[in-house]
């Protein structure tokens, strides 16, 4: 398998930056890896209360510039599962090719680091492709799956280029690529 680094110096600058950012958040938290589809995932928790928030950053995002709105979510009473996405710059793999070009396999990939640390319904956030991976995962714990009779899901909408002043966008049941619920910006 290929990596998505063109040198083994360019892999550990990545490496060492995100390790950098992550010991100096202020926010205390837990690092994990966990194997999730085949692929080596690292994952950290912090925070605690009744909703468990599951961070999904975007292509070439990663969970240590990702903090910001972690940082938001704890302050604000929630615990946070954030996750680095196998092949992207960052701690989980760096992997070419291990989804074949597949976002299914994202989806599959998110249930399954889900199913990892939760046993209860939990609240998925996403950041450009991490949203599309959100959206793709049928984890039946993730809130729109369990509530989805009772309760529409809602979709959050970040401005581009930041995480903080994000809304809640009007209830969006299944806002899948095709659907009659989503819409292009």
């Amino acid at each position: 398998m290929d990596s998505i680094y063109r040198s083994t110096t360019g892999r550990e600058l990545i490496r060492r930056w995100c390790l950098d950012q992550l010991s100096a958040w202020p926010v205390p938290h837990e690092r994990k890896t966990v194997t999730a589809k085949s692929a080596p995932t690292h994952v950290v928790l912090a925070g605690s209360g009744a909703t468990t928030v599951v961070f999904v950053p975007g292509a070439n995002f990663n969970v240590a510039v990702s903090l910001p709105p972690a940082t938001d979510l704890v302050a604000a009473g929630h615990q946070v599962l954030l996750v680095d996405v196998p092949g992207q710059p960052a701690l989980s793999s760096g992997g070419r090719g291990l989804s074949s070009g597949r976002l299914s396999w994202y989806g599959a990939w998110l249930s399954e680091v889900i199913e990892k640390f939760s046993s209860e319904p939990v609240a998925v956030m996403g950041h450009s492709f991490g949203a599309a991976t959100a959206l793709s995962s049928d984890c039946r714990l993730t809130l729109q799956r369990a509530a989805r009779r009772s309760h529409p899901a809602r979709a959050i909408d970040t401005p581009p280029g930041r995480h903080r002043g994000a809304r809640c966008l009007p209830p969006c049941a299944a806002a899948r690529p095709g659907s009659a619920h989503h819409t292009r910006r």
